[in-house]
C-alpha cells in the first residue's frame, strides 16, 4: 500500500501505529483533537497567576525554570519575568557535553536580563558520553508512545534534565518548575506532583537506565531518594505557560534577537542549543525509520503554531553531516553511511 499522508498534520502511514482515514485523509490524532477555546487558556492563565501569588516567597525560589539557552526557552523566561516581576527564578541550564557555546551565552544574557539566578548543573563529560552511547546502542529502551516523541538520547537527555529539576525543587523548596513546552509539545498547562508520583517516576527512570545497561549508584542522573524523603507539602507542580501564549516561531526570533539572543552557527533545523541533536535524529532514523520530531511537528502543525508546508519541510531538511560525525567521534560510535539515512526522511 502506498504511503498515506495526514491532510492536516504530517504524520504518515509509514510511521509505525498511524493509521490514516481514507475517507476524512486524516490521521487518528487530528480527527480527535480538540484544541484549547481561547477562553480555556485565558482561565488556565488566572489560574497561574493565582498560584503564583498563593505560594510565592514559600522557598528560596518561586520556579525553577528548565533553560537550555534556545530560542523558546530564552523567549518563556523572558515572557514569564514580564509578566509577573514578583517571581523569583533559578534558571537551571543543563550541560549535556553537547551544549553549544552560544546557548551557554544566550543562557547567562537572557537571566542577566530578566534579573534570574542562573545555574549551570554540569557532569562529568566522560560519564554523559558513555550514557548517550548506550542510548545510541539500545533499541526499544522506552515505551512506544515516549519512542514516537523523541529519540531514545533526547528520551534519556530530557528524563535526566526532569529528574534533576524535580529534584532542585524540592531542595530549593520551590513550588513550581516551568518547561518551554508549545501547545504541540505538550497540552496540559498545569501537571500537580505528589511524592508518590516523583518517587514512582525516579524509580520508572532507573529501570530505564538498567534497560540500556546504566547503573546509577552515585544518582547522578535520578533524583536522589535522600532528597525525596524531605519532600514537603504540597509537591511542586509542572507548568507549561508557553503552550497558553499566542506562538509563532518568526514571533519568538524576533523577540529573543531584539534582546540580544545570539543566532547559534548550528546547521540544524530542530535545535538552536545542542550539537548532539543530528546524531540523535540520525540515530533514531537508522533504528526506527521515521523522524524523531515527527510527532512534535504534527502537534505544531495540528495546533496552528506552523504552517504544514514548513512542518513538512522541516522533515525533510537534511542532518547535518558534520555534526552527525562530530557527535560520532565523541560518543566512539560508528556512523553507517548518513546520507543513505538523509535519503530516506
Amino acid at each position: 500500500m502506498s504511503k498515506l499522508v495526514c491532510k492536516r498534520c504530517v504524520l504518515d502511514s509509514d510511521i509505525p501505529g498511524i493509521e490514516i482515514n481514507k475517507e476524512s485523509g486524516l490521521c487518528h490524532f487530528c480527527e480527535t483533537y480538540v484544541p484549547l477555546s481561547l477562553q480555556e487558556k485565558e482561565e488556565y492563565l488566572k489560574r497561574i497567576e493565582g498560584l503564583f501569588k498563593k505560594y510565592s516567597g514559600t522557598g528560596n525560589y518561586d520556579v525553577i525554570f528548565a533553560l537550555s539557552g534556545g530560542k523558546d526557552s530564552s523567549y518563556t523566561l523572558y515572557k514569564l519575568k514580564k509578566d509577573y516581576p514578583f517571581l523569583k527564578i533559578l534558571a537551571v541550564q543543563f550541560d549535556n557535553g553537547f551544549t553549544s557555546d552560544y546557548a551557554v551565552i544566550n543562557a547567562k544574557k537572557m537571566c542577566e536580563i530578566t534579573g534570574c539566578d542562573y545555574f549551570k548543573l554540569s557532569m562529568e563529560n566522560e560519564v554523559l558520553y558513555d550514557l548517550f552511547r548506550k542510548a545510541a546502542e539500545s533499541y526499544d529502551a522506552f515505551p512506544k508512545f515516549a519512542k514516537y516523541r523523541a529519540s531514545d538520547i533526547c528520551n534519556i537527555c530530557i528524563s535526566v534534565i526532569k529528574q534533576k529539576l524535580i529534584e532542585q525543587a524540592i531542595i530549593q523548596k520551590a513550588p513550581f518548575i516551568v518547561f518551554a513546552f508549545t501547545a504541540g509539545q505538550s497540552p496540559n498547562p498545569i501537571i500537580n506532583l505528589s511524592a508518590n508520583f516523583i518517587q514512582w517516576s525516579r524509580n520508572l527512570f532507573e529501570k530505564q537506565l538498567q534497560k540500556i545497561g546504566v547503573e546509577d549508584r552515585g544518582e547522578q542522573f535520578i533524583i536522589k531518594n535522600e532528597v525525596i524523603k524531605n519532600i514537603g507539602e504540597p509537591a511542586p507542580s509542572i507548568l507549561h505557560p508557553l503552550c497558553l501564549w499566542e506562538y509563532s516561531e518568526d514571533k519568538v526570533l524576533e523577540t529573543v534577537i531584539g534582546l540580544g539572543w545570539k543566532p547559534p552557527e548550528l546547521n540544524d533545523s530542530n535545535s538552536t542549543n545542542c550539537t548532539l541533536n543530528s546524531f540523535a535524529c540520525y540515530n533514531h532514523l537508522e533504528k526506527y525509520g521515521f523522524h524523531p520530531y515527527a510527532f512534535d511537528i504534527a502537534g505544531l502543525v495540528r495546533s496552528g503554531e506552523m504552517p504544514r508546508g514548513e512542518g513538512l519541510e522541516k522533515l525533510h531538511q537534511e542532518l547535518s553531516e558534520p555534526l552527525i560525525e562530530e557527535a560520532a567521534e565523541k560518543l566512539e560510535v560508528k556512523v553507517n553511511n548518513p546520507k543513505k539515512i538523509l535519503l530516506k526522511i
